[in-house]
C-alpha cells in the first residue's frame, strides 16, 4: 500500500484517466462530446468561486488582455523541457508535469515556443515523443495544452487524429487549431471540419482562423457559422464578410437557411459588444435593405420578427448616429425604404397569434421568442407568464420577465408569491463570495430577477431584501443594496436593518464592504447601528 501511495504522490497521472481517453469515450456517433466536463475539473478549481466554461479563460484572456510573460516562468520551463529531451524518463516528465500544473500555458506559450527553437540544446526527436506523450496520457489540462502546442511545431501528419481528437473539447480547440495550421496538411479544411463539431468558445477560434477558400465553407459561414454558445457577436463580422452576407442576399430569391443564418449574424451586429459590429461591417447597407426584401415574404416566426424588430430600433437611432452612417454606404432614402419594409412585417395582423402559440409552447427558446416579440409589439401577457409560474415556480426566467412591470399591484402579487414558494432560508445561508450560477443556486437567481426591480418599488419586498443580503450569491447581496440605496430608511423595515447589520460583520468580498460603507454614510447611519 506505501509503494502504491508513493507512486501516485511522485507522478500525478498515475491511476487516472487521461484527458485524451476521457474525450474519446465521450464522442457521440457524429464525432460531437456529450460532456464538456473534464476529469481534473475538480483539481483544477479547487479554491476558485468561479468556474469558466470550456475554453472560456483561454477565450475571454486571447481576446480581451494582453502583456508581456513572465520570462523567468519561461525559462524554467524551458531548462525542464531541454533537460527532458536530453534525458527522457519520468523523472525529468514528473519535473515539466509538476511545473505545468501550477501555470497558465497561455502567457507563457508563445515566448515558450520561440525559446524552444532557439536552444541548441534540445534533442528534437525526443521532445516530439515527450510532445506526444503529453497530450495522449497527460491528466491535467495544462499537461495537455503544452504537448499540443509542441506538436504543432513539428510538420507530419502522425498526430492528426490524436490533436483534432483533443480539439473537439472547447477546452483545447484554441491549441489545436494554431497546432493544425501550423504542422498539417489541408489544414484548412481540417479547421473546417472541426469548426462543425463544436459550439462553444472552440468554434470562435475556429472560426476566426478558418480561411473561405471554398463555396463549400463560404455557405456554411452564412448558414451555420455565427451562431455559438458563448457570444454570437464575437462572429457575425467574420462571418459577414468571409461568407459574402451581402453577395448572397442580393440574390432574387435565398433558401431558408440562408434567410435565418443571415437573421443571426444581423441580429449580433446589430446587437455591438465585444466585437466588431453594424457600422464596422462595410456592407451592412446592402445587406440589411436586401435581408428585409426577402422578409416581405420570409418573415413567419417570432424568432425572424425579433430581427426585423431589431433592423427597426437601428433605424431609428438619433440623428447624430445617423450622420456617421451616410458615409459609409446608407442614404436618407435607403433608410426610410427599410423602415417601411419593416412596417410592413410588423403591421401584419397574423402575429398577435402566432405569438400567443409561441408564449404556450413547451419549447423553452420559442417561448423566449414569443415573449420578446410580444414586448416589442406591446402585448401585455403578464398574467399568462403568471398562470406559467405557478405551474413552475422555480423558474428564474419567469421571475425575470414577470417582474419587469410598472404596475404596483402585480409586483404586489410576485412579491407575495415568491415569498411563499422560494425557499428563502436555504437562500439565506449567509454571505459568501459566490457568483451564484448553476443549478444549485437555481432559486438564487429567481430572488435576483426580484431584486433587480424592487428598488422603484419602495417598501416592497423587504423579506426579500433581507434574504438577498444573507445569500452566498455575492450579486444577491449587491442588488439587495441597490434597492437600499434607493429607498428612504423609513421603508427598510427591522427585519432588513437587521439583515444589514449581520451583514457588516461579514461580508467577505471587498467591493460589497464599501458599498456599505458608503451606503451608511450615505443614510447616515452608521452609529446608529453600532449602538443597535
Amino acid at each position: 500500500m506505501m509503494n502504491i501511495f508513493n507512486q501516485n504522490t511522485l507522478y500525478p497521472w498515475t491511476g487516472k484517466l487521461s484527458i485524451y481517453e476521457f474525450i474519446v469515450s465521450a464522442l457521440d456517433e457524429q464525432g460531437r462530446l456529450n460532456d464538456a466536463g473534464l476529469p481534473d475539473d475538480d483539481e483544477y478549481w479547487a479554491g476558485h468561486s468561479v468556474r469558466w466554461v470550456a475554453g472560456g479563460m483561454d477565450g475571454t484572456f486571447s481576446h480581451h488582455t494582453g502583456g508581456q510573460a513572465d520570462k523567468a516562468k519561461v525559462q524554467a520551463l524551458v531548462q525542464l523541457l531541454v533537460k527532458q529531451s536530453r534525458d527522457p524518463g519520468s523523472k525529468t516528465r514528473r519535473a515539466t508535469y509538476l511545473k505545468l500544473m501550477q501555470e497558465d500555458v497561455l502567457s507563457v506559450i508563445d515566448p515558450l515556443l520561440e525559446s524552444l527553437r532557439e536552444h541548441p540544446g534540445v534533442v528534437i526527436p525526443n521532445l516530439y515523443q515527450e510532445a506526444e506523450w503529453f497530450a495522449r496520457s497527460g491528466a491535467h489540462r495544462n499537461v495537455v495544452k503544452l504537448g499540443i502546442a509542441l506538436l504543432g511545431q513539428f510538420e507530419t501528419e502522425r498526430h492528426r487524429d490524436l490533436v483534432i481528437t483533443l480539439g473537439k473539447h472547447d477546452e483545447f480547440t484554441l491549441y489545436s487549431a494554431v497546432a493544425i495550421r501550423g504542422s498539417l496538411d489541408n489544414a484548412n479544411e481540417t479547421l473546417f471540419e472541426l469548426a462543425k463539431a463544436v459550439d462553444g468558445w472552440g468554434k470562435i477560434q475556429l472560426v476566426e482562423r478558418l480561411e473561405p477558400q471554398t463555396q463549400e465553407i463560404r455557405d456554411w459561414l452564412l448558414r451555420f457559422g455565427c451562431r455559438n454558445n458563448v457570444m454570437n457577436e464575437y462572429l457575425a463580422c467574420y462571418c459577414a464578410r468571409n461568407g459574402g452576407l451581402a453577395e448572397a442576399l442580393s440574390q432574387a430569391s435565398v433558401d431558408q437557411q440562408l434567410y435565418d443564418g443571415a437573421g443571426i449574424i444581423l441580429s449580433a451586429l446589430l446587437s455591438g459588444g465585444p466585437a466588431e459590429d453594424i457600422d464596422d461591417y462595410e456592407d451592412a447597407a446592402s445587406a440589411v435593405g436586401d435581408f428585409l426584401r426577402h422578409s416581405q415574404t420570409m418573415c413567419v416566426t417570432a424568432a425572424q420578427l425579433a430581427v426585423v424588430t431589431d433592423i427597426y430600433d437601428f433605424l431609428n437611432e438619433d440623428a447624430q448616429r445617423w450622420e456617421q452612417r451616410y458615409d459609409r454606404g446608407w442614404s436618407g432614402d435607403l433608410r426610410e425604404a427599410c423602415k417601411r419594409l419593416c412596417e410592413n412585417v410588423i403591421r401584419n395582423e397574423e402575429w398577435p397569434s402566432k405569438i400567443w402559440e409561441g408564449i404556450c409552447s413547451q419549447d423553452s427558446a420559442a417561448r423566449q421568442h414569443a415573449i420578446n416579440a410580444a414586448k416589442r409589439l406591446n402585448m401585455d401577457i403578464w398574467e399568462e407568464l403568471f398562470g406559467q409560474l405557478r405551474k413552475h415556480p422555480l423558474d428564474s426566467h419567469l421571475y425575470y420577465e414577470l417582474a419587469h412591470t410598472d404596475e404596483s399591484e402585480r409586483m404586489y402579487r410576485l412579491v407575495g408569491y415568491a415569498e411563499a414558494h422560494l425557499p428563502l432560508d436555504e437562500i439565506s445561508s449567509g454571505p459568501k463570495d459566490e457568483i451564484g450560477y448553476g443549478e444549485q443556486y437555481g432559486p438564487h437567481q429567481c430572488l435576483q430577477s426580484l431584486l433587480q426591480a424592487l428598488d422603484v418599488f419602495k417598501g416592497q419586498g423587504t423579506k426579500l431584501i433581507a434574504t438577498g443580503l444573507r445569500s452566498p450569491a455575492t450579486m444577491n447581496r449587491n442588488m439587495a443594496l441597490k434597492c437600499l440605496e434607493a429607498w428612504p430608511l423609513p421603508d427598510w423595515g427591522e427585519g432588513v436593518a437587521a439583515a444589514l447589520q449581520e451583514l457588516i460583520a461579514s461580508e467577505p468580498n471587498e467591493q460589497v464592504k464599501e458599498r456599505i460603507a458608503k451606503l451608511l454614510q450615505e443614510k447616515e447611519l452608521t452609529a446608529w447601528l453600532i449602538k443597535s
